[in-house]
């Protein structure tokens, strides 16, 4: 993702190559995610914020690196400042999740692969902006509920379907994926599209995914992911802190196969890409 980088990122350089001390280093780092923060229009916020823990990593070391990030302390704080957060970003989502990095790792396609298997009742948690309406075939989907906890998000989302006369087949639903609004055995086809490593509380969330689908049903998920290479899920554990307050909330570090099994869900069709940091899995009720 191109840009510019931020004045921390070059400070946070220079500090390092001087071998400042760790409270100054620190304080550039919590200053840098403040502003990438802030800057949720930027399309190279994600990237920079790669960068900052990288170097706030190496010159801190993992303890005091951790302490960068500040962290709420409950899944219902941490959902309620995503569902801010996402507010401002619905402004400008769109070009973050579908550039030209997204692309090149093959993202879109695995995207594409999930939507494309949904039918009958159908339930996409994380909707967004309605990024994937175009890849349904409501030929074979009769009725699309869209949730999402963000309201900025559902409203673009919102003339999403209206500009596609989807008025008839799609409804949207404020509410969090932890605690769907749905009875037991609803859904056909839930669908997940890099969501879960947002979600605060994926095991709630994947637990109740298990829940609303029908014993036939089938569950559709692409996600960010811990990679199977045990050096780099290391180092994806080690950022996870600095990326999930700085890097809109993404949580690189979460091994969501598991997670999944110990929710009561069983893997199926599990396709790992990106050195196995990326995936796709159907999952069905077990």
């Amino acid at each position: 993702e191109g840009g510019e980088k931020t004045d921390e990122v070059v400070e946070m350089e220079r500090l390092i190559a001087r071998g400042s001390p760790a409270s100054t280093t620190t304080r550039v780092a919590r200053e840098g995610g403040r502003r990438l923060t802030r800057s949720c229009s930027c399309r190279s916020s994600r990237r920079e914020a790669l960068g900052l823990g990288a170097a706030a990593a190496l010159s801190l070391g993992p303890a005091r690196f951790a302490s960068c990030a500040t962290t709420t302390t409950t899944t219902s704080e941490r959902a309620n400042r995503i569902a801010r957060d996402y507010d401002r970003y619905s402004r400008n989502y769109d070009g973050l999740e579908v550039g030209e990095m997204a692309k090149a790792f093959e993202l879109d396609d695995l995207r594409s692969v999930a939507v494309s298997k949904a039918s009958g009742r159908t339930l996409e948690i994380g909707i967004g902006t309605g990024l994937n309406l175009e890849l349904y075939d409501f030929e074979r989907v009769s009725h699309l509920t869209g949730l999402d906890i963000s309201s900025g998000m559902l409203q673009k989302s919102g003339e999403r379907v209206a500009s596609k006369g989807l008025g008839g087949k799609v409804d949207l639903v404020r509410g969090d994926a932890a605690s769907l609004p749905f009875e037991d055995d609803s859904f056909d086809s839930v669908v997940v599209s890099y969501s879960l490593c947002v979600v605060p509380d994926a095991p709630s969330s994947l637990a109740e995914i298990a829940r609303v689908l029908k014993p036939s049903g089938s569950g559709f998920i692409v996600e960010h992911i811990s990679s199977d290479i045990g050096p780099l899920a290391a180092y994806q554990g080690l950022l996870s802190p600095f990326i999930t307050t700085f890097g809109k909330g993404c949580d690189p570090s979460k091994d969501i196969p598991a997670l999944a099994r110990q929710s009561g869900l069983v893997v199926h069709d599990l396709d790992r890409r990106v050195l196995g940091t990326v995936a796709y899995m159907r999952v069905t009720a077990a």
